[in-house]
């Protein structure tokens, strides 16, 4: 009896100690809670608040109204878009202090709600500007910012979702609040950004600042089992696009392939590039130059390195090159934010700027999490010193260097371990000379293997060009255009466009043309504007696959006037007949068709060569023991070899 009491005892003691430290636990995490919000957003309105939009217009502004949408909801809540959400209102309170400073105000008014448009677009995109609908009124948010999400992001969780893009487009919204001169200029590069490919400065640092939020928010994914699936998908996608890069690659260089790993990159390479943004950035293999062909027309050479299927480890990029691609920019501020400079606290009176109330002192450590500590820093930065000049990633480096100089060694060192840039190659950094190609059209979407979306100019920059950007021009051979980055990589860049008089090696003409084509922003604006008008009216994605079929038919129709020789050589040895040729020509196209969809159906399973086999041999035997089941033994023989030449070319296309 009394050990029976004494094991009741023990259990309603191990009972109580469990519950009080759940409740210790919960209060603590509570208290965490209430203390970061009651310093940065004391308000009791919500933080974070999902939308849809009603259809309606006011004026040139559409009308939202709130909704409840438990995934989206959930995933706010136990992912890191939770975090990137208090990061927001640390930059609200910086931004507005400084207004409030300005206009006399005591006490500016608290951040906004974060709010996240679902929608039914695909991608993601940082707005600004709507009426939201409540209680039968009108609220003016006609200079709120908002995140557009495509609704299905929320629901799974893989490399590029929902609680990866969501803190990506609200990084976006906090650099243009942050700095509001981020648009001053508009950028010249007709080239749709990529991870890998190198556009302009403002573009890439823009770009490159919202992009590494995906990787922060992956390494500070609360979720364990979240995370582990987000790992997973990473692991996933290096299996399955190394065969579609491998694919892509003999595309170029094998002749007389059907183009099948050209034609689906719209399908695969997402997640390519989704893949790059966390690979290429982590590893620092982001700051080699992509590789290219050694044959081709400058076009198609382009083309090839903007797609980045590969990088050359013998070849960094130029300072100019680097600084104008988002991947650099984001393997900066990826390596910035996973070091220990995150540790390094300041004087606690730095961090009144980030508080609702900035008459308030504050604890840093105690309030404020590491990572939340190297944002504010970073914040600060971004608003004082970035777009002082024309080069972000340069003015936030010095600004940073400037503003905690017990860091600057650190970060000259993360600098370089990130980017292969040192802070002198930084200060020394040449001016962007852009130049204008007014006679030649260029695909800016890399994926666009078939140049059916064209823009009817080309623009770059003459300190990040290479060869094949300067073959573009007419009348300067590959000769010429050696010679003007040979001077340029010798001198340590051009510093004016006159400067190319001095250039040896280079035709009076081929000055002249260089000279002609310095920027002309009036005529960029109307032709991207007309352009763009174009693309809007013919749709761009059926463009893209209307051409991308193309290119397949055009390949295709080659291979089939191969079959018809030799069927006509070996199969028909009588005279010619219409009537049975024509049978010949329908039923082999229709066979070529079909072989064809089961090839690309193929590269888009991911597995190409294994479905094909697969789908090829059903189709074989359909076609031997149902189709032909009835025709003499000749037919069918030659069916089958007709049947086993086009299996032969889809194996040749997709091996």
């Amino acid at each position: 009896m009394k050990r029976w009491r004494l094991l009741c005892f023990t259990g309603l003691l191990w009972v109580g100690m469990g519950a009080c430290y759940a409740v210790q636990a919960a209060a603590s995490s509570v208290k965490e809670t209430d203390s970061f919000l009651s310093y940065v957003r004391p308000e009791p309105s919500p933080t974070f608040e999902i939308v849809r939009d009603t259809g309606e217009k006011k004026g040139e502004y559409p009308i939202f109204e709130r909704i409840d949408d438990p995934k989206a909801e959930h995933l706010f809540r136990d992912s890191f878009m939770t975090e990137s959400v208090r990061l927001f209102f640390l930059a609200q309170n910086l931004v507005n202090h400084q207004k409030g400073a300005l206009l006399q105000v005591e006490h500016p008014r608290s951040g906004i709600p974060a709010y996240l448009l679902l929608s039914e677009r695909e991608g993601g995109f940082p707005r600004t500007g709507f009426y939201l609908k409540r209680n039968g009124e009108l609220l003016d948010h006609t200079n709120t910012p908002y995140v557009d999400l495509m609704k299905s992001t929320a629901s799974t969780d893989y490399l590029g979702s929902m609680s990866q893009i969501y803190p990506h487009e609200l990084g976006h919204i906090m650099y243009h609040l942050l700095s509001p001169d981020w648009d001053r200029t508009e950028s010249r590069s007709v080239d749709m950004h990529y991870v890998s490919l190198t556009t302009d400065r403002r573009v890439a640092f823009d770009e490159g600042f919202a992009e590494h939020f995906e990787n922060v928010a992956l390494d500070h994914e609360p979720d364990e089992a979240r995370k582990a699936n987000l790992e997973s998908s990473v692991r996933q996608a290096r299996l399955t696009t190394e065969t579609m890069v491998a694919g892509y690659e003999k595309d170029y260089t094998w002749p007389m392939r059907l183009q099948l790993y050209r034609a689906s990159v719209p399908f695969w390479y997402q997640r390519f590039e989704m893949l790059k943004r966390h690979d290429w950035v982590r590893e620092g293999t982001i700051r080699f130059s992509t590789t290219q062909p050694s044959a081709g027309t400058p076009e198609q050479n382009i083309k090839y390195r903007n797609t980045g299927v590969r990088y050359d480890e013998g070849k960094p990029r130029n300072v100019s090159q680097a600084l104008a691609t988002e991947g650099i920019v984001s393997a900066f501020f990826t390596k910035l934010l996973s070091s220990d400079l995150k540790d390094r606290y300041l004087e606690d009176s730095f961090y009144a700027a980030f508080l609702s109330d900035v008459s308030r002192t504050v604890n840093a450590k105690a309030v404020f999490t590491p990572l939340q500590n190297e944002y504010m820093k970073i914040f600060n930065v971004i608003h004082k010193y970035v777009n002082r000049t024309g080069s972000p990633l340069a003015d936030f480096v010095q600004g940073y260097a400037a503003e905690y100089p017990d860091e600057k060694e650190a970060l000259y060192r993360l600098l370089s371990e990130a980017t292969g840039l040192s802070a002198k190659e930084l200060e020394a950094s040449p001016p962007e000379i852009w130049l204008l190609n007014k006679r030649y059209a260029h695909s800016y979407l890399a994926i666009d293997a078939a140049g059916s979306i064209q823009t009817p100019f080309y623009t770059f920059d003459l300190n990040a060009a290479d060869v094949n950007d300067l073959m573009t021009f007419p009348g300067i051979g590959e000769a010429e255009a050696q010679a003007i980055v040979r001077y340029r990589d010798n001198q340590s860049f051009i510093r004016e466009l006159d400067e190319v008089r001095k250039i040896p090696g280079l035709s009076p003409q081929a000055i002249q043309t260089l000279l002609d084509g310095a920027y002309d922003p009036n005529f960029a604006r109307e032709s991207r504007a007309q352009t763009e008008q174009r693309l809007g009216e013919d749709g761009l994605l059926l463009k893209l696959l209307s051409g991308s079929i193309w290119m397949l038919v055009k390949v295709a129709l080659g291979w089939f006037a191969v079959f018809l020789l030799l069927y006509y050589i070996l199969a028909l040895r009588k005279r010619f007949e219409l009537r049975r040729a024509s049978r010949i020509v329908l039923t082999n196209a229709v066979k070529m068709i079909v072989l064809g969809l089961f090839g690309l159906a193929s590269v888009l399973a991911g597995q190409p060569l294994f479905f094909f086999a697969l789908l090829s041999g059903l189709f074989l035997a359909f076609e031997r023991f149902l189709v032909l089941r009835k025709k003499t033994q000749g037919k069918k023989k030659e069916a089958l070899y007709s049947s086993l030449f086009f299996i032969a070319v889809l194996f040749y296309s997709l091996s």
